[in-house]
């Protein structure tokens, strides 16, 4: 009973890596595509609801399309496009391979940990690309006339909205 118990604690655990992994990956492509959108196709005076078409088409293109854009662009630097090229690969992976490459995960430690530790690098992979690319876009709003203190207001009603699952 015992053995079983642990396989279904372990078979929770990786799941819940793999989501969070995958939520991590999932708000990295959208802003991405938001950056791509906001440094090659915006323009001043052009609305919101032109705005938001133009990043619903972004976002619906896959993340290794958005990556190539950039790079066609010349948008993300050298280092830069290397750390997104290897987290696609690692995203690929973990979408495509990951269950058949980590099948023992669930009967045996030292494979659940392996696999854990991969869905880690790729969750902080993602999250540290967010960041850099955030701030990346803060700086491009600031060099065309955004205040701070207009971000700081946006950013926190958006906060306010995802808190409360509410488009108010």
């Amino acid at each position: 009973m015992l053995e079983k118990t642990q396989r279904a604690d372990r078979l929770a655990e990786i799941c819940m890596q793999i989501g969070f992994a995958l939520w991590q990956l999932q708000e990295l492509e959208g802003c991405t595509a938001i950056y791509f959108v906001l440094l090659t196709q915006a323009s001043k005076g052009m609305g919101r609801s032109i705005g938001e078409a133009l990043v619903e088409k972004a976002q619906s293109k896959t993340f290794g399309a958005t990556i190539k854009q950039l790079e066609k662009a010349n948008l993300l630097p050298t280092d830069l496009a290397k750390r997104y090229i290897s987290l696609l690969e690692e995203r690929n992976w973990l979408v495509h391979r990951s269950r058949t490459d980590s099948r023992g995960a669930i009967h045996h430690e030292l494979i659940a940990q392996k696999l854990l530790l991969r869905l880690d690098a790729i969750a902080d992979e993602a999250a540290a690309l967010l960041k850099m690319i955030g701030l990346k876009m803060e700086s491009f709003a600031q060099e065309n006339g955004v205040s701070n203190d207009q971000i700081e207001l946006q950013s926190a009603r958006l906060l306010r909205e995802w808190q409360t699952n509410s488009d108010d």
